[in-house]
């Protein structure tokens, strides 16, 4: 019988997410993974083949707990004010989830990507096809006479809040204050 496990994928991936956030992608490295998770090397090498795949692995964990939230948000909207709450999942994501929030919202997505599996590289792709169906879906529903509903709604509840929130990343987390400004300004670039 083979010994426990002294340490979790979930763990090995939480601290390439908190040391690619502090340092960035560029400069994250297997041995301070391992230092961060209190892993052996070889322990990381062996669930995973390189850097490459936990990066990517801590990209998608990050890109799915945000997407949950956003979609999940979107799904239960009633019209387009409700719709609106969605454009506050990035700067709450980002502050429930700082490390996960300045992956998603400070780097390049390609960076945690570029040298990942080809099996990451679509599971990243299916995450983000995702959110952008749901933005689709309810452009449909609350925008159904607008044929610019859904880069409205994308803009809106994405794109504005990304800007806003990446003002104050890495080093700082968004302040709940901002959420107002977001929500006003994704009001606004609906309406125009």
């Amino acid at each position: 019988m083979g010994r426990p496990a002294r340490f979790t994928d979930q763990e090995l991936i939480q601290a390439t997410a908190r040391i690619s956030a502090k340092l960035g992608p560029g400069n994250t490295t297997i041995g301070l993974i391992a230092e961060e998770a209190k892993a052996p090397i070889g322990s990381v090498y062996h669930r995973y083949p390189s850097k490459g795949a936990l990066l990517a692995e801590a990209w998608i964990a990050a890109a799915e707990g945000f997407g949950a939230q956003f979609r999940a948000t979107l799904a239960q909207a009633k019209d387009v004010e409700t719709a609106l709450e969605a454009a506050l999942v990035t700067p709450r994501f980002t502050r429930t989830d700082h490390a996960g929030g300045v992956l998603l919202f400070a780097h390049r997505r390609d960076d945690f990507l570029d040298e990942a599996p080809e099996e990451s590289r679509a599971r990243a792709t299916k995450q983000t096809s995702g959110v952008l169906h749901s933005i689709a879906e309810a452009a449909k529903r609350f925008l159904p006479r607008d044929p610019r509903g859904r880069e409205k709604l994308a803009v809106a509840l994405l794109g504005l809040p990304y800007g806003a929130v990446r003002i104050f990343l890495p080093h700082a987390v968004p302040p709940k204050e901002l959420d107002a400004t977001i929500k006003a300004a994704a009001r606004a670039a609906i309406v125009s």
